[in-house]
């Protein structure tokens, strides 16, 4: 991936919004890439880490990190982030507080080793205490690892703050390549999640005058029609699709940092995901992969979606060709049964029930003229004139 050259895209654009600049130094992916990651520290003369991990990730990568960099001289500290009583680790007040309470002035930069979870609380406690982090991707699961955005849950509300963006990126292939099937899935459910969510930023910027950037669009596109052509070897299992689905969850975060918010990659679909993670959360239940969610969210969403768009006399033709070449929910359903992963919502605890007042009221979870918002006031209205008859 090079970054001179998306910034040199980006660089071109005249569509009037402000594009941050892309602060991540380097990004590298190899099976030796800690040799990379120690090169770097030495280079900034970091004399002491701390690596934020859970269980999991910690028995995966630290071994390998820890000893790369005491080899060198360099002191490393590890927080395991605990879980709940469901079994989970969140990222929440609770996992914000276990880092920071092993923070102290000796300290030069963080390490997140892991997934989603770890990159949100570890970039949160980065911006706080003002220091940089690195990020240590295991598993291809979530497009968040370069972005500034950490979706964190504050006493039972999911809240994005964005913040600041890793200073470099080292993704361990081997360990990548190595990652759970269910994990592989929740990546490819967030990247075909942007079907829906470029379809609802496009319609926000049309009917709500959001701001909208083409060149963010197009590196959005382009990470999303990369994944797609590579299922056939991220089914088989074969490095080189594994390796494009950490590259497009790769590009799909830098395209999130370079427009300063979410929306490139985050419509209805997140709104539905967040609202379901709030319920389980709210009564106790073990939490679900956030791609998985997203995948069932937009597979619920994106025939309707279509449909709408469809049925509106006018509409930009950018708006109206790209909803023309969603692919279908049965088409969603096939990849997903492909991957061995849910595709209903029963599947994973939404019931009926809950689904019904997430469409209804998720849309209020996110400032974001979306179409689920659209479909939302149009059935509340519906339903109001019906009780009124």
């Amino acid at each position: 991936m090079n970054l001179e050259q998306i910034q040199k895209q980006v660089a071109t654009c005249s569509c009037g919004n402000p594009h941050h600049p892309i602060s991540i130094e380097q990004i590298n992916a190899s099976e030796k890439v800690w040799q990379s990651l120690v090169k770097f520290v030495q280079k900034k003369e970091w004399r002491h880490l701390l690596v934020i991990a859970d269980v999991t990730t910690q028995t995966v990568g630290y071994s390998p990190l820890q000893k790369a960099l005491l080899t060198v001289g360099i002191d490393v500290t590890l927080v395991t982030l605990s879980p709940n009583k469901q079994g989970d680790v969140a990222a929440d007040e609770l996992a914000v507080v276990q880092v920071m309470l092993e923070l102290d002035d000796s300290v030069d930069a963080l390490i997140a080793l892991g997934a989603g979870t770890i990159h949100d609380v570890t970039r949160f406690c980065a911006a706080k205490a003002k220091i940089p982090f690195l990020s240590v991707p295991t598993a291809p699961s979530v497009d968040g690892f370069t972005s500034k955005g950490a979706p964190l849950i504050i006493r039972g509300k999911k809240i994005t703050y964005q913040l600041v963006s890793p200073i470099a990126v080292f993704i361990p292939s081997d360990i990548i390549r190595d990652a759970p099937r269910a994990l592989v899935a929740a990546g490819v459910g967030d990247m075909l999640g942007k079907y829906t969510s470029l379809l609802d930023w496009r319609f926000g910027a049309f009917d709500g005058k959001e701001p909208f950037c083409p060149v963010v669009a197009r590196l959005t596109e382009q990470a999303l029609f990369d994944c797609v052509k590579a299922l056939p070897d991220i089914y088989a299992e074969k490095a080189e699709g594994l390796d494009q689905l950490m590259d497009s969850l790769i590009l799909s975060g830098i395209a999130m940092l370079i427009f300063g918010h979410s929306h490139p990659a985050s419509g209805g679909e997140h709104h539905l995901s967040h609202y379901w993670e709030m319920d389980f959360l709210t009564h106790e239940r073990p939490a679900v992969l956030h791609g998985t969610k997203v995948a069932i969210a937009t597979m619920e969403l994106i025939d309707t979606y279509k449909t709408m768009i469809q049925e509106q006399s006018t509409v930009p033709r950018e708006l109206e060709e790209w909803a023309n070449q969603l692919p279908t929910r049965q088409k969603m359903e096939s990849v997903f049964n492909s991957l061995q992963a849910p595709i209903r919502p029963e599947e994973i605890g939404i019931s009926p029930l809950l689904l019904a007042s997430s469409k209804r009221e998720a849309y209020r979870l996110r400032e974001r003229h979306t179409l689920l918002k659209q479909l939302s006031l149009q059935t509340t209205h519906f339903e109001t004139e019906e009780r009124s008859l």
